[in-house]
């Protein structure tokens, strides 16, 4: 099924000022087995094992260089899934307390960040961002710059060694886009007019 989270996913609960955010990021195959994070771990790309504790922080680290200095990353929850219509299952558990990093960033009150990649079975493997900061322009970048947080983004989601997979199993490649816009949903829930 293309748009499957098994066989695992990651779950990361952020808040800002305004409200709690949910964040789902698929995986590949997790493991019930000694960690130094205590969280068992991940299949990467180069079929070893990686600390999940390790993996899900270092995106988070590099995530937090694109949100305001009023959004804390709270915690996670892996789950994994034994087939395509499995019900997920809650197998590990893991404190963040990440706080964005700008302390200017702009308009970001119910601004959604899109950044999209392409897998290697032609897939996408996306991550939204949610009271994201704009730096007040709302210009699609088609380009990893080199450096900043979209540039550790990037390093951290097409690394070999890490184990992120789009929702068709294939390993997130080809940057596409990073795009910003108002979400109508939290305008609505923010009550802006």
């Amino acid at each position: 099924m293309a748009s499957s989270l098994s066989p695992a996913f990651v779950l990361i609960n952020y808040h800002s000022e305004f409200a709690p955010h949910k964040q789902i990021i698929p995986t590949l195959n997790w493991f019930d087995e000694t960690s130094s994070g205590g969280s068992g771990t991940f299949d990467s790309w180069t079929a070893g094992h990686i600390d999940a504790d390790d993996m899900i922080k270092d995106l988070v680290n590099a995530m937090k260089g694109a949100m305001p200095d009023t959004v804390t990353f709270d915690n996670y929850v892996i789950f994994t899934q034994a087939s395509e219509t499995a019900n997920p299952v809650p197998v590990a558990a893991g404190t963040l307390a990440i706080d964005g990093t700008l302390s200017t960033p702009g308009w970001y009150k119910a601004v959604q960040g899109t950044f999209s990649w392409r897998t290697t079975a032609f897939g996408l493997f996306k991550l939204v961002l949610l009271d994201f900061a704009s730096g007040n322009t709302f210009d699609k970048a088609n380009s990893v710059p080199g450096s900043g947080a979209l540039f550790d983004m990037n390093a951290e989601v097409v690394s070999d060694m890490k184990g992120w997979s789009g929702r068709d199993n294939g390993q997130p490649h080809g940057f596409i886009s990073a795009t910003e816009t108002l979400n109508e949903k939290l305008r609505r829930a923010y009550r802006m007019t």
